[in-house]
């Protein structure tokens, strides 16, 4: 079966613009190659550097024109973030008007969270595949191709019939990841995702023109109180072997000459020992490779034997989930368990590494929030002085437990939860809105706050752009 899978555009309002490969794309076009299918992948965020007066008009011109080339039998969007929504339900309308006999299937994050929402008002969608994709992908593909079409067994699916919306919860994810082919690479190419790094931090000055993502393991045990990654890839910690992680690198290295790694793993020290391998494997390869943690790295896994690890296998940039300055917001509200001291503790030993660039992540806005835990907030970031700070606002993702009290107490503004399904508002900066309205803080309160705390780090940011050219 020819199946055309489709990574839409970077919107054009979205803050975040690093530019990784599609590897949720590439997971699932190697097991349909696996099962004998014919894959092509087309990702648009290629084009966002072209210099285009009508970027909508060109995106939908190269999915017609690719649908009109390859001749698909099936069509598969990856929606990973709900900013993408909007461009998708507009592509698939137009693909439905040209081509309505071609199913189109649609997986991520985004409609994991609203299967039930987005059938039953985009009719241009005919299936979803919801959480973990390649089990649920293949058992579906299996029997659209038999002619039965029997989709009530396929675990982690949701469709239409009889003017019914049938939705399959996920409850099996895949327990072997080591089961699953590498993503196809080959079906992508690699140029197309060069960017100018020259002023990335490199301290082994290694040549490379992009960052390749990986995963060694899936999800996170932890159910803090404002993430949904769970609802995707379950509530279990899943890791791929040590070997079978570094057999990719190595495929790598090897096959496209790359040098520089981004882990995405939701949790990637969680278990001390998968780490430690990792690393050790990396070093006995004589793999000369640099590597950053995007994500966020959980402060409570890390010490000392685990940072040398790391380092030597090759770290450059790590990013620390902090979260928040006060313990109570920290602790009680969001369910980190972290003390501060804990905190403290672990910069001071990263500061120890000259060749780590540190980030470190914060939320307000939390519906406990008050002044006195935003003033914790402020002052933990003016203490820490890491390299740079990401100050995020909180967002109410559905099926989360700050969302469910934020609907229950009525302390969501600014949109309404019948349109969370179809809007990008909550995606777009990140930084610009608020979306609850703490107990005991107004809004304004909120965004005078994030205004002085943005003033501090950019004050931190330049004593330290003087401390290092020695002013």
């Amino acid at each position: 079966m020819k199946v055309l899978l489709v990574n839409p555009p970077i919107p054009k309002t979205y803050y975040n613009t690093e530019f990784y490969l599609p590897l949720s794309l590439l997971y699932i076009a190697a097991v349909l190659r696996q099962n004998g299918e014919e894959v092509k992948i087309l990702d648009l965020k290629i084009y966002s550097n072209l210099r285009i007066a009508d970027f909508d008009a060109f995106y939908s011109q190269k999915i017609i024109d690719t649908v009109s080339d390859f001749k698909p039998e099936m069509i598969g969007f990856g929606c990973l973030y709900s900013g993408q929504f909007p461009d998708i339900l507009r592509y698939s309308e137009l693909l439905k008007s040209k081509n309505k006999d071609i199913p189109i299937v649609m997986g991520g994050i985004h409609p994991t969270l609203y299967p039930r929402e987005i059938l039953t008002n985009c009719p241009s969608i005919d299936f979803i595949v919801i959480g973990e994709g390649e089990d649920s992908f293949i058992r579906f593909i299996n029997e659209y191709k038999s002619g039965r079409k029997h989709f009530d067994d396929i675990d982690g699916f949701a469709y239409r019939a009889d003017n019914k919306i049938n939705i399959k919860c996920k409850m099996r994810f895949i327990e072997n990841l080591d089961s699953l082919p590498f993503p196809a690479y080959d079906l992508v190419n690699m140029s197309d995702y060069d960017v100018d790094t020259s002023d990335w931090f490199n301290p082994k000055n290694l040549s490379f023109k992009t960052t390749i993502p990986m995963i060694s393991s899936r999800s996170c045990p932890n159910k803090c109180n404002f993430c949904s990654m769970y609802h995707v890839m379950g509530p279990r910690w899943r890791a791929r072997s040590p070997e079978n992680v570094v057999d990719e690198i190595e495929f790598l290295y090897n096959t496209y000459n790359h040098r520089h790694f981004s882990f995405m793993d939701d949790n990637l020290t969680l278990r001390k020992s998968h780490v430690l391998s990792i690393c050790r494997l990396i070093k006995e390869r004589k793999l000369n490779i640099e590597f950053e943690t995007p994500n966020g790295i959980s402060i409570r896994t890390l010490d000392k034997e685990v940072l040398d690890a790391l380092v030597s296998a090759g770290l450059v940039r790590m990013s620390l989930a902090i979260e928040s300055g006060s313990d109570f917001i920290r602790n009680k509200v969001m369910g980190k368990n972290l003390k501060e001291e804990n905190i403290l503790e672990i910069i001071n030993l990263v500061k120890q590494y000259k060749d780590i660039y540190v980030r470190a992540f914060f939320i307000i806005g939390m519906p406990e929030e008050t002044n006195e835990t935003l003033e914790a907030t402020y002052n933990m970031i003016k203490k820490i002085d890491v390299d740079k700070i990401y100050l995020h606002n909180i967002i109410p993702y559905p099926g989360t437990a700050v969302y469910q009290q934020a609907l229950r107490d009525n302390l969501l503004v600014n949109i309404s939860p019948d349109d969370f399904y179809k809007t990008d508002k909550l995606y777009l900066t990140n930084y610009d809105s608020f979306f609850i309205k703490p107990y005991k803080l107004t809004i304004e309160e909120l965004i005078t706050f994030r205004k002085r705390c943005e003033h501090l780090i950019n004050d931190l940011k330049e004593k330290r752009t003087s401390k290092a050219h020695g002013e």
